[in-house]
């Protein structure tokens, strides 16, 4: 099969998840990606990315309200590949690969992602946000099929006026070649200062000022690194608030080889996660990709998060917001006998390996894509 991927702006890294099946698949499928606006700057992809902006790199904020523009071109060029099937990744921008499949005589599935059912949902404030509710509606309505990356998030769907008959559940999955336990070396939270891990988004939502409040009142009585990688809006201003926090680090955007590796040596990974202006996290890939690599995982109960992990077999739920329930949680792992941590990483791998793996989740996608043609 011929199959057209379709998304709004295309980041690589960090939004592998996007390409993430066509690279499995790609020996049985030919695949092409189609962006309104690509930065990708991993030179090692698989999958060939047209990006259909319709102004130059140097332009961002014009080729944002060019967008609309844009989105006739990506159309043209989903057109010109003459695709069997029409892949699009979130629901809102949708008019460009619905024209297109529409022109290609192609069947459209679409995936949710979280942010396009938000937009169903929140009272639009203004134009954007009234463009996006109309094209989420859309693509609801032109696809064949839709597909949710949670259980949570397909039941919001529904809730927000998604028919249940074309909605299923098609849990991303991660690399677990690529993402595996580092042999040989030493675990993790026997380190003289084991590392407490955050990966994500630097934003109120992802709640990287609770794990540092829990780590502030936990230094004193447990030594331990905290280390949090990734960038957003609040990274210059916690880099502030923690100079003086000599066991914290802020690493900003790093490469995917380098969260894996720190992913390896962490004792946890935490994800405090929580609702924030009408957002919850869909599902939290983060969390699954620590678990490949044996490490055992911390979340708040806020969204899908609880179907990313199995509850004290894999790693601790805390309930949405509990910042002391939070403490207590980092606290249990750091203190933790090696009997412990070594069942925590067992199961954690094997979790992932046997219910989220990608090459799982890839053939579950293909059968997909066999359906609606």
């Amino acid at each position: 099969m011929r199959i057209a991927l379709a998304t709004n702006v295309l980041k690589i890294p960090p939004t592998y998840f996007a390409i993430n099946h066509a690279t499995v698949l790609a020996d049985r499928h030919e695949f092409e990606m189609f962006a309104l606006a690509a930065y990708v700057s991993d030179p090692n992809l698989v999958v060939p990315i047209q990006d259909c902006a319709l102004l130059s790199r140097s332009t961002p904020r014009l080729k944002n309200a060019s967008a609309a523009i844009s989105s006739r071109l990506q159309s043209d060029a989903i057109a010109r590949f003459d695709p069997d099937v029409v892949h699009l990744h979130f629901g809102t921008w949708s008019s460009g690969p619905i024209s297109g499949a529409a022109r290609a005589d192609a069947p459209l599935i679409t995936t949710l992602h979280g942010y396009d059912v938000m937009a169903l949902t929140a009272a639009p404030t203004n134009l954007v946000g009234r463009w996006h509710r109309r094209n989420v509606r859309k693509s609801h309505q032109a696809s064949a099929k839709v597909l949710a990356v949670s259980r949570y998030l397909a039941d919001h769907a529904v809730t927000s006026g998604m028919r249940s008959d074309r909605l299923e559940v098609h849990y991303q999955g991660i690399d677990t070649d690529f993402f595996t336990p580092s042999p040989g070396t030493p675990p993790a939270h026997e380190q003289e200062a084991p590392t407490v891990l955050f990966v994500g988004v630097l934003a109120t939502r992802k709640g990287p000022r609770d794990l540092i409040a829990a780590s502030r009142a936990l230094i004193g009585q447990h030594d331990h690194r905290l280390v949090l990688m990734g960038s957003g809006p609040l990274e210059s201003e916690l880099r502030r608030e923690t100079e003086s926090d000599h066991h914290i680090t802020i690493t900003g955007s790093v490469s995917r080889e380098r969260i894996r590796d720190a992913m390896r040596d962490a004792a946890m990974l935490v994800l405090p996660t929580q609702e924030h202006r009408g957002w919850r996290e869909a599902a939290g890939l983060v969390l699954l990709e620590a678990q490949a690599c044996g490490t055992p995982v911390i979340a708040y109960d806020s969204g899908g998060v609880r179907e990313m992990l199995e509850p004290e077999r894999t790693g601790l739920l805390v309930a949405e917001k509990d910042a002391e329930g939070l403490q207590s949680a980092v606290k249990s792992l750091l203190v933790a006998d090696s009997n412990t941590h070594a069942s925590l990483s067992r199961e954690a791998r094997q979790f992932v390996t046997q219910h989220r793996s990608l090459r799982a989740s890839a053939d579950e996608l293909e059968a997909h894509y066999s359906d609606v043609t």
